[in-house]
């Protein structure tokens, strides 16, 4: 298993000069793949995050590390391991007759878990027909522009052609939102901008002037070289990840990315996970955001 891994985390470098730069690189995605891995569940589905050996404690898998750790895997360069354990997992929380999914099976369903269910479900391959209610779900219940902006990714993970119910509502939502891309209220405004210039797009609605969006998330920048949450004086993954995103869907690189790398590398742990923020402990979901972020980078600065 672990030289098969290696051989596929070599292939995309195929060609260079094994510089102590690509080592590293190389060594530094093998840590992160054996990471997730060792949150694998046997019987189904990922952990959130490793146990503590100190405590007697059970940490369950659940629909969103399952989702988080997939992707992971995939942009690491690396092959789900168990991908019919993991889709079974995915249906066990998922209610046929509500059509809602939830973080673990027979929890609450929300929009939220829904729309992760439906990426988690398309990203492993489970036939549409087997969660086709989760559609109906979201169409029903995703009406504040957070509901819709995650929704948003559901939609886009099932083909926006083929959504089976008018995206008009969440037009009407993108449609109060500043010409920077932000919104009024609660949320750090570069976080904000990323987020709906990202929702603009997934939805076919195209955006011709970015000049005034890229300002808002420039200005956002902390000292740290990244983006945080409102009042925060530091930046996080999540936030980052949800900025890089609009860079990415609107085709423009963001400025200095050398210190977002930096910020990057000071949120890894020598366990090969990530945290949420630097010195923070490791979880899938982090993980997630810096291999994302950092395929996008790669893709930007070719």
């Amino acid at each position: 298993m672990l030289r098969a891994l290696i051989l596929v985390l070599l292939l995309p470098l195929h060609g260079f000069a094994q510089t102590k730069e690509i080592q590293n690189m190389i060594a530094d995605r093998l840590a992160s793949v054996q990471f997730v891995l060792s949150l694998e569940d046997p019987r189904g589905g990922f952990r959130p995050k490793a146990s503590d050996p100190k405590k007697e404690q059970h940490i369950p898998a659940t629909l969103g590390a399952t989702s988080a750790a997939v992707r992971a895997l995939k942009y690491l360069g690396a092959k789900v391991p168990n991908p019919e354990k993991h889709a079974a997992f995915v249906l066990t929380c998922f209610d046929p007759q509500s059509g809602g999914f939830a973080e673990i099976p027979r929890g609450t369903e929300t929009v939220y878990t829904t729309s992760v269910g439906v990426m988690a479900a398309v990203e492993l391959g489970i036939p549409k027909e087997k969660f086709a209610k989760a559609m109906t779900f979201i169409h029903e219940k995703a009406n504040s522009f957070e509901e819709a902006r995650i929704a948003a990714a559901a939609v886009e993970s099932w083909g926006v052609k083929d959504c089976p119910f008018p995206l008009d509502p969440w037009f009407t939502l993108l449609e109060k939102i500043g010409s920077d891309g932000t919104v009024e209220g609660g949320d750090d405004s570069a976080r904000l901008a990323g987020a709906t210039a990202a929702m603009r797009i997934r939805l076919g609605k195209p955006i011709e002037n970015t000049k005034p969006i890229m300002e808002v998330i420039e200005n956002g920048r902390r000292d740290d070289g990244a983006w945080g949450r409102l009042n925060a004086d530091g930046s996080d993954l999540e936030s980052t990840y949800r900025v890089i995103r609009g860079f990415h869907m609107m085709k423009t690189k963001p400025k200095d990315t050398g210190r977002l790398r930096e910020f990057l590398q000071k949120c890894s742990n020598p366990d090969g996970g990530y945290g949420i923020s630097p010195g923070e402990p490791s979880g899938v979901g982090p993980v997630y955001f810096a291999t994302i972020i950092t395929h996008w980078l790669d893709g930007m600065e070719k």
